[in-house]
């Protein structure tokens, strides 16, 4: 494999061959699930892995890697699985010298990707990238520039120009950070009336109205953005299976932000306030992703800093989130996480470690306990299940 030749020591190569063995041996009976990992890493011309996990044995292994997207931290579906988007966030558009946001056709036989087509980012720093479900539009979040696009894709699955570009306004009092507007991560609600993107320089949660048809964004009338408390820096959200109930990371003030959520008009409710960590600890701590189990009952978040975690959260019959429990020592800096689609098994992109760690989830409490068992993939920093 191409990655082999650039980044793996000779001791993993044996490593991995030995998990090759275990993983993908003649064992018919064996399930399996396959899932890609984008590298936050710019330097590698081959940024996208391709892996798969052994659900019997809770061993893995990378058996591909693709080039065509360079730093591509964030990683998306179209609908039916045929096409895969990426932000690409070391190639510059000549036209406009802001980054780009990448297609590629997507081998449904072996799951290899060849690039299709890339677009002007239309910003700086593109960070995060949503396919409604109709699979006819894709949006991004540009983080340094601070605004959120909109683009139309083809019946081919490219992406084409930009339909729409909604600017963020406004700041926070962490002067580091926050001297600016940081929208950090767009999705549709699951009605895909409104856009939802959390802006960290701005603690806001900004609501847009789309347009299906010109695929036009607009800020929501009833609620333009909803406030949190100054300072938090919210970052990435996740919606409740049943769309009632959002769940927002913030990032500057290591908080879960629970709120219900109105999808008929796109308005958010604040519900209650939990800190991603235990409230002894003392050390910086900087959380990244969140997810739902798919049965709603649990929401995770990732926290990157001095120790490293993923914290669990119990949903309560109102939407609001108690904390549960917090597992320490994970792989350094977890920028993501995911859990595959069953829900047994949750896995940790050590995006400074180099390395992708899988946990096994009790599934009647929620919790987390280790496999013990890790891949080493360069800076990853998106997982992404192939269903």
């Amino acid at each position: 494999m191409r990655i082999l030749k650039t980044f793996y020591s000779s001791t993993f190569i044996l490593l991995s061959a030995l998990l090759v063995i275990n993983c993908t041996g003649s064992t018919e009976d064996t399930d399996n699930i396959k899932f890609y990992v984008g590298s936050s890493d710019g330097s590698l011309e081959y940024s996208i892995f391709l892996c798969e996990l052994d659900l019997r044995s809770s061993q893995f292994v990378v058996i591909d890697s693709f080039a065509g997207a360079r730093g591509p931290s964030y990683l998306a579906f179209s609908p039916d699985r045929k096409y895969l988007y990426a932000i690409n966030n070391e190639v510059s558009d000549p036209a406009t010298n802001h980054k780009t946001v990448s297609s590629f056709k997507v081998d449904q036989d072996n799951n290899k990707l060849e690039l299709m087509n890339s677009q002007s980012s239309e910003g700086a720093g593109p960070c995060h990238v949503h396919c409604s479900k109709e699979g006819t539009f894709l949006f991004t979040a540009n983080y340094t520039s601070g605004n959120v696009v909109a683009f139309p894709i083809s019946e081919n699955g490219m992406i084409q120009q930009a339909s729409s570009a909604v600017q963020s306004t406004g700041s926070g009092p962490v002067e580091s950070r926050q001297k600016g507007p940081h929208t950090h991560y767009v999705s549709l609600d699951p009605e895909e009336n409104y856009l939802l993107s959390p802006d960290l320089g701005s603690d806001k949660v900004l609501v847009y109205k789309f347009d299906h048809d010109s695929g036009i964004l607009t800020p929501n009338p009833e609620q333009n953005f909803f406030k949190l408390k100054p300072g938090s820096g919210p970052r990435h959200l996740a919606f409740h299976p049943t769309g009632k109930f959002v769940y927002v990371v913030n990032e500057l003030n290591s908080t879960l932000t629970a709120c219900s959520y109105d999808m008929d008009n796109g308005i958010l409710t604040a519900l209650n306030t939990e800190s991603t960590e235990a409230d002894s600890y003392t050390g910086s701590k900087y959380p990244a992703a969140v997810r739902m189990h798919p049965n709603g009952k649990y929401v995770y978040a990732s926290t990157r800093g001095d120790f490293s975690s993923i914290a669990v959260f119990r949903v309560e019959n109102d939407g609001a989130a108690t904390r549960i429990q917090v597992v320490k020592d994970v792989p350094e800096w977890p920028r993501d996480f995911n859990i595959e689609p069953d829900g047994s098994f949750l896995l940790v992109a050590g995006q400074r470690s180099d390395e992708i760690q899988l946990y096994r989830i009790d599934r009647k409490t929620g919790l987390l306990t280790s496999t013990e068992h890790t891949i080493n993939v360069p800076a990853p920093a998106c997982i992404l299940f192939i269903d």
